[in-house]
């Protein structure tokens, strides 16, 4: 089962609780509005050269930073602000962190002149082989270093880059994942002086066996499944949306960044790896500041799905299931519903699928 949010998950974490002011002055406009809401922008490659499934080019990023700009968006260090958010404190209206994986080269070269003369935080998740060895596209610890001491976290995302959900022969799953994410954090620490215990999971996905074996660890740990992170989010099921490729585009992200977190407990994730195709999915949200007539729920690579609902109180209950199997290797389960106070804007919630009959590589 999926570990609730408690104050032992928290406390492992290297962090702590700071005075509200203290974020506002880090790169934050002072608002009037608090918020518990928080979007989370997921980045790889800022290059025209590389994959364009995992890239922006460096016109398309200054247009997303320009338009974080227009939105009055509050760029935040995230660290600082999972800490707050999940211990259920306020954040700033328009709550943002932007987040890069892999420490591609890309990055410094082509994001991080955009992100230091704004002054904002950036979380850098960092795979520590490839900069160990050297590699020609991958930042150095030096980079990394240069970066922290400006405005980034440097974030743990495995030692080799591996397909977590497919452990090696003669080898176990802890060990495994020992030896992947344990021995990361400790050459993030011996090089840069910190330990965060904040993980992404490669590929953006998971099982909650390895949820809660981070869980144990002490780790906060991040997916790629969208939407935006309230009190309620599992600590190791972090939403975060991916703004490469596909989900470049300007006018989408602008819906994105403007997102609301449902009420779901942290006890509903379910496990993404397929045990019935198609899966059903049945959640309860909290019913505040929607009209449960107005929810919709769709599939990825499908549309919108027929869904029933009952409510009770003040709680909407949801079940949902795809009229055809998940043919691909990922899919989502995806539920918005327009927010009454905040017109223009829409509460989100996303359940990913992983079909491991399909590579995902």
């Amino acid at each position: 089962m999926p570990t609730a949010i408690t104050p032992t998950a928290l406390r492992p974490l290297s962090l702590r609780l700071k005075p509200l002011l203290s974020l506002l002055l880090a790169g934050c406009a002072l608002l009037p509005g608090l918020t518990h809401a928080l979007v989370i922008l997921q980045y790889h490659h800022v290059d025209a050269t590389t994959p364009a499934v995992t890239s922006v080019s460096p016109e398309v990023f200054r247009e997303h930073m320009a338009l974080l700009d227009a939105q009055d968006m509050n760029v935040v260090n995230l660290e600082e602000a999972m800490q707050l958010v999940l211990a259920g404190e306020e954040l700033p209206e328009r709550a943002v962190a932007i987040t890069f994986d892999d420490a591609y080269l890309s990055v410094y070269e082509n994001a991080w002149p955009e992100l230091k003369k704004r002054g904002w935080s950036f979380t850098m998740f960092t795979s520590t082989d490839p900069v160990d060895k050297g590699y020609a596209d991958m930042m150095s610890w030096d980079q990394l270093r240069e970066i922290k001491a400006g405005s980034a976290v440097i974030a743990n995302h495995t030692r080799t880059h591996p397909y977590l959900l497919e452990v090696p022969k003669g080898q176990s799953q802890k060990d495994w994942w020992r030896d992947e994410i344990q021995h990361a954090e400790k050459r993030i620490k011996e090089e840069t002086g910190t330990s965060t215990r904040m993980f992404a999971y490669p590929y953006g996905e998971y099982s909650l066996d390895m949820a809660e074996w981070l869980s144990d660890k002490g780790y906060i740990a991040f997916g790629q499944q969208s939407g935006a992170v309230g009190s309620s989010a599992h600590p190791q099921v972090i939403a975060r949306f991916p703004a490469s490729g596909i989900y470049a585009n300007v006018d989408t992200l602008k819906t994105k960044l403007l997102s609301l977190p449902f009420t779901v407990s942290p006890n509903q994730v379910r496990d993404p790896v397929l045990a019935d195709n198609p899966p059903q999915l049945k959640l309860e949200f909290v019913i505040d500041d929607f009209r449960p007539a107005q929810m919709q729920c769709y599939a990825a690579g499908v549309g919108e799905m027929d869904i029933a609902k009952e409510t009770s109180g003040d709680t909407l209950t949801v079940t949902m299931q795809q009229s055809s199997a998940i043919t691909a290797g990922r899919g989502r389960y995806n539920c918005t519903a327009p927010s009454i106070s905040q017109p223009g804007r829409f509460y989100w919630y996303s359940q990913l699928w992983v079909n491991m009959e399909v590579s995902n590589r």
